[in-house]
């Protein structure tokens, strides 16, 4: 798919069904997701692995990388991790998440700190939304608190709630075994 192609957002939704690399959309254009390093898709599987027992047990589910999800103004994002805990009856698509990952990268830090910040913070079901970086234990956390927002930053060590699924993560246990010492 061309990414400076202006389409509606149901033509971009019927495209990303047959396309065999994942676009998200925003503004009208495609534009194609670049590949993840092996330590970005090792924080992803390892978010995963920390997140699914207690979201089970909830009721809830753990997506990550190849399922959309649509915020605001008809633009659709690949999160690195969602967690939602209601039935989408959409299969592509989660509608209503409650925690969402971003994983750092040189080519995806300035859209996942500045758009994705505002876009994710407007979906109401969203408690949480958490940026992990790869280089080093450093996480930025922000937690819906009523109707406000707050803000955490923790490095090298620290924990922070997913409260959602009543999960209680470690940065101990999210980098263990994944930076290089």
């Amino acid at each position: 798919m061309m990414s400076d192609v202006r389409m509606m957002p149901e033509q971009y939704l019927g495209a990303e069904k047959l396309a065999l690399e994942r676009h998200e959309f925003v503004d009208g254009v495609m534009h194609a997701m670049k590949g993840e390093t092996k330590t970005h898709n090792r924080l992803v599987g390892r978010l995963v692995r920390l997140l699914d027992q207690a979201a089970e047990a909830r009721g809830c589910d753990v997506f990550f990388t190849v399922v959309k999800m649509r915020v605001p103004n008809d633009r659709y994002r690949y999160p690195d991790v969602v967690v939602t805990c209601e039935d989408d009856a959409d299969e592509y698509m989660i509608q209503a998440p409650c925690a969402v990952f971003e994983v750092l990268s040189d080519s995806t830090e300035d859209v996942d700190v500045r758009e994705k910040l505002e876009e994710y913070l407007k979906i109401p079901s969203v408690q949480r939304y958490v940026l992990l970086r790869q280089d080093r234990a450093f996480v930025m956390v922000y937690a819906r608190d009523g109707a406000e927002w707050r803000f955490s930053l923790l490095e090298g060590t620290g924990s922070f709630d997913v409260p959602c699924i009543g999960a209680t993560l470690t940065l101990e246990g999210i980098y263990a075994g994944i930076l290089a010492t």
